[in-house]
């Protein structure tokens, strides 16, 4: 009962290799901000503060909260048993430059092949798109929980070496980030591209958020099986799973009402913030039942 009550000096403001990785971060956060900055030729000031876009600030944040993900999944992530303190801070040094490039990728991802058929750029600095926002910002943080996922240990190494399997898990995660896009349309009726073009904040936040949901599933999937073959037979499984569970959203809170309808001519954003809440607690539930 003693030690209940005893103070202890907590070891993080002690221990001074915490502070190496805090500047760390802080220096790949700016650098992740000006890439963002410099691919979008934007001016932060102008957007957020100026004009109050709340579009690019929820793009923009999902863009940054993603590299933050990615920066402590680096950090967190084992070592050699060999290596030195400043050994592994290298390493971290070039695993997260990695990663940021990864990121980028996921936004070029995002604008020439997930959606094609519009301007990412202009939707969201010009027309203020908060829906096709929510998904960008989605789209990040799936990759960067992907990308978590790469950088955890291997249940039976493999002679590749881990930065090409890293990139190689990046491939197929956005591959299948892009079937998944295709398939959920079809599946909810909904007109994705042009909703979103549309600027349709409903469709934005429930496709958003069972995409979210997919990137966790996939990324717990990958945590617990190297092979590809089994990760993507899993995904197939998984799309199934996150689309009953949608009937369940219908049923429950939408009734005899079409929810797709809800969310296209209503433009429903309630329904559609309910739909990505059941996705991701559908994902949460499933990973932690295995």
């Amino acid at each position: 009962m003693k030690t209940l009550f005893d103070f202890q000096f907590p070891g993080e403001f002690s221990e001074w290799t915490t502070w190496i990785y805090l500047v760390q971060a802080i220096v790949f956060l700016w650098i992740g901000s000006q890439a963002y900055v410099v691919l979008r030729k934007v001016s932060l000031s102008q957007q957020l503060a100026e004009k109050d876009n709340s579009a690019f600030a929820i793009s923009y944040g999902g863009f940054m909260a993603a590299l933050g993900v990615v920066i402590a999944s680096v950090i967190q992530s084992p070592s050699p048993d060999d290596f030195t303190w400043g050994q592994e801070l290298v390493s971290s040094i070039i695993w997260t430059a990695g990663s940021l490039v990864l990121l980028v990728g996921a936004l070029l991802v995002n604008d020439f092949v997930i959606f094609p058929n519009f301007k990412n750029r202009k939707e969201i600095l010009e027309d203020r798109n908060a829906g096709l926002a929510v998904v960008e910002a989605a789209s990040f943080l799936g990759t960067a929980i992907l990308i978590r996922a790469s950088l955890s240990e291997q249940i039976e190494p493999v002679d590749l070496g881990e930065p090409w399997l890293t990139l190689i898990y990046f491939v197929v995660g956005q591959a299948l980030f892009l079937l998944y896009s295709k398939v959920y349309p079809k599946a909810a009726g909904l007109d994705l591209h042009g909703e979103l073009e549309k600027d349709n904040p409903a469709v934005g936040l429930a496709f958003g958020g069972s995409l979210l949901a997919f990137a966790l599933l996939l990324g717990n999937a990958k945590m617990r099986y190297d092979a590809i073959p089994t990760v993507v037979f899993l995904a197939f499984g998984y799309v199934i799973v996150l689309g009953l569970f949608r009937l369940v959203v219908h049923l429950i809170f939408s009734g005899k009402v079409s929810l797709s309808a809800e969310l296209q001519k209503d433009r429903n954003w309630g329904l559609g913030l309910l739909e990505a809440v059941v996705s991701l607690i559908v994902a949460f539930i499933v990973i932690a039942s295995i």
